[in-house]
């Protein structure tokens, strides 16, 4: 008994102290935040309460951290519970005062804090409301909002969402490429191309490059281009050291501290890829040190050292990490998070040979996992087939901009010539002088739009094979449908649409491939489209000619183009499937003649014919044909006679 008491006291007096220094440590860092907050003019007393509005000041604290472009500077002054709790009590009193602007604008801090602790199921909805009303917002406010709430639906497997917002975003002005939705979507080869080609390599602030050159090596990596993101890390830190050592004053120091540790981190991540454990484990740490003010970073390099610790049989090591992340893993719910983070723990007990704990995290990984690629796999094919219109979007927007231009170099040539005439009065020495000059500036603005008409011609020969390989990724993707359905109606059906799809596709290749940007050769694309359907539908046994009558000065834009191509598909797919049955020969003609006011297109074959149930055939086939010619406000005729043969007559 007399132990018992002896140790309950030697208890009091070792726990006593620590408390007391707790209690202590606790005070004089909220007696540090309070000079801060005053510092930065923001009074409150010792609970953080302030019994007058500080709204105004309070955000004006928040933007003036937050232009250095991280929210770490933010965490750095105050820690994020803090700041939740000050906003929070400026919103109470501007819903009070009827102030709804002040309240709107709060909310979209206090849904940043929600976001970067992946709160999602807080920040959703309060980011959903200022989207619906968003005219107390900066637009550079409403663009991070509308990035965010994208960033939170694809983090929490929402995807469709997530698309929904990509189209918003795209139709406002508010998304300049598409490559972090890519990337989100696990296309990632489209992810890259998209950042290389849409993305400045050239950016003016430090953080900006910093960002540029991780996003890039981390884009490499997740295509397995280990060597290439090695490389891109390594610049990114290289040029940490360089702003460190010239002692940059625009940017504090700590930026480029943290961001060389974060380059540090993802080369750890390239020799963890290499199996270089030992040195993976020492680059990750000095991330992790670092990363006290990015709990989500924290999170996922721990995850990536902890596993480094089990490749390497140390399991004690392991276990420190994953214990670890259990506590910083409490209420998130960023299902990436979770899925790494099973799959970790899995490892770690197959080590530890406790093997009903292995099954119990191999299960969990695997049903997170096959939920999150189900979700995935399913809004792929409409992420791709939803590009084709934001592809033509850019179109636009790279044209109007060439436009735009073109006519502010033309308006600067006209303004120098005004000048020189107004000089032309004063003295012809003066004059003369003028003229030289105007000449010289005549010359570069010359020089100038011819520059821009080549980048001009570049970039819509670009967007042209971009647009002819996105609708091939969909004829890929209809083929993998295929090959899974067992109905062979079902087959054909969507053997004609890939059809169709193929002669859209051709019209791209046709304008990528030749000198003309907006005129289709209609010889060499009829050419084309022909080889194609002979090569598809004739075996060996059957010998069927195309005969081409067209002259190759004919050529139309784009739209008329893929009308005509969808049509020669259409009368093609029937002869080469129906009108030759039974017979080994064939011969199907096609010509395209200029008569007055439009042309006359024929498309013959000398097969079976048809009968007047087939002529008036409800088919799907027969519908486009009529609704084809319909659109090319023409008019067509069918006889049957030695064969079939179409007549179609359609304005220029």
């Amino acid at each position: 008994m007399k132990n018992l008491i002896s140790i309950i006291c030697w208890c009091i007096v070792l726990i006593l102290p620590i408390a007391t220094l707790s209690q202590y440590t606790q005070k004089g860092n909220e007696q540090k935040y309070i000079l801060r907050l005053a510092q930065m003019g923001i009074r409150v007393d010792a609970k953080f309460q302030s019994n007058t509005p500080q709204a105004s000041r309070i955000m004006a604290a928040w933007d003036s951290l937050y232009d250095i472009g991280k929210k770490l500077q933010v965490n750095n002054t105050l820690p994020d519970t803090i700041w939740e709790q000050l906003i929070i009590q400026e919103i109470n009193k501007a819903i009070l005062g009827k102030d709804f602007k002040n309240s709107n604008r709060l909310h979209f801090y206090l849904a940043h804090i929600y976001h970067a602790k992946k709160l999602f199921s807080k920040s959703i909805p309060i980011q959903l409301k200022l989207i619906d009303s968003s005219s107390h917002l900066t637009k550079i406010q409403l663009q991070k909002t509308y990035t965010q709430l994208e960033k939170a639906f694809v983090q929490t497997n929402e995807f469709a969402s997530a698309l929904a917002i990509r189209k918003k975003r795209l139709k406002n002005g508010l998304a300049a490429s598409s490559y972090d939705l890519y990337q989100d979507f696990e296309l990632h080869e489209l992810a890259l191309n998209e950042y290389l080609i849409y993305e400045n390599p050239n950016r003016e602030k430090i953080v900006d490059q910093y960002k540029y050159y991780r996003i890039l090596g981390v884009l490499y990596f997740e295509n397995g281009k280990i060597d290439s993101a090695k490389k891109y890390f390594e610049i990114g830190l290289k040029l940490c050291a360089q702003n460190l050592k010239s002692g940059n004053k625009k940017v504090p120091s700590k930026i480029h501290q943290i961001n060389s540790a974060n380059f540090k981190g993802l080369l750890g991540r390239c020799y963890m890829n290499k199996g270089a454990y030992n040195k993976a484990i020492q680059l990750l740490k000095a991330d992790i040190n670092l990363s006290e003010d990015d709990a989500n970073n924290r999170i996922f390099k721990m995850i990536h050292l902890a596993n480094c610790y089990v490749k390497l049989k140390d399991g004690p090591n392991a276990l420190i990490y994953i214990n670890k992340l259990e506590a910083y893993l409490f209420k998130k719910e960023d299902k990436r998070m979770f899925i790494r983070f099973y799959d970790l723990k899995q490892n770690y007990f197959e080590l530890k040979k406790e093997y009903d704990s292995a099954y119990y995290y191999a299960h969990q990984y695997i049903t997170l996992k096959d939920r999150h690629t189900s979700s995935i796999s399913k809004n792929q094919a409409i992420l791709l087939l939803s590009n084709i219109e934001a592809d033509a979007r850019k179109k636009d927007l790279l044209i109007t901009k060439a436009n735009l231009e073109i006519e502010r170099v033309a308006k600067k040539a006209q303004n120098a010539s005004l000048w020189a005439s107004i000089f032309v009065a004063i003295a012809v020495s003066i004059t003369l002088l003028l003229l030289f000059i105007y000449t010289i500036q005549k010359n570069k603005s010359r020089v100038t739009i011819e520059k821009k008409n080549e980048e001009n011609e570049l970039l819509l020969k670009e967007l042209h094979h971009r647009v002819k390989n996105n609708l091939q990724v969909i004829y890929s993707l209809i083929n993998l449908q295929k090959r899974r359905l067992k109905t062979p109606e079902l087959d054909e059906s969507l053997s004609m649409v890939q059809n169709r799809i193929k002669t859209m596709s051709l019209v791209h290749q046709n304008l990528h491939e030749n000198d003309s940007l907006k005129d289709v050769n209609l010889a060499a694309y009829i050419k084309t489209i022909s080889d194609y359907l002979k090569s598809l539908y004739l075996t060996d046994e059957k010998e069927i000619t195309i005969s081409l009558d067209i002259d190759n000065n004919i050529a139309f834009m784009m739209d008329k183009s893929i009308t005509i191509g969808l049509l020669i598909n259409e009368i093609m797919s029937n002869s080469l499937k129906y009108a030759f049955k039974g017979r080994t020969k064939g011969l199907i003609t096609i010509s395209i003649q200029i008569i007055q006011g439009g042309y006359q297109m024929k498309v013959s074959d000398n097969g079976n014919g048809f009968t007047n149930d087939e002529s008036t055939s409800k088919s799907l086939g027969m519908y486009l044909i009529k609704n084809l010619v319909k659109q090319m406000q023409g008019k067509y005729e069918m006889e049957s006679m030695d064969g079939t043969t179409y007549l179609i007559y359609f304005k220029a």
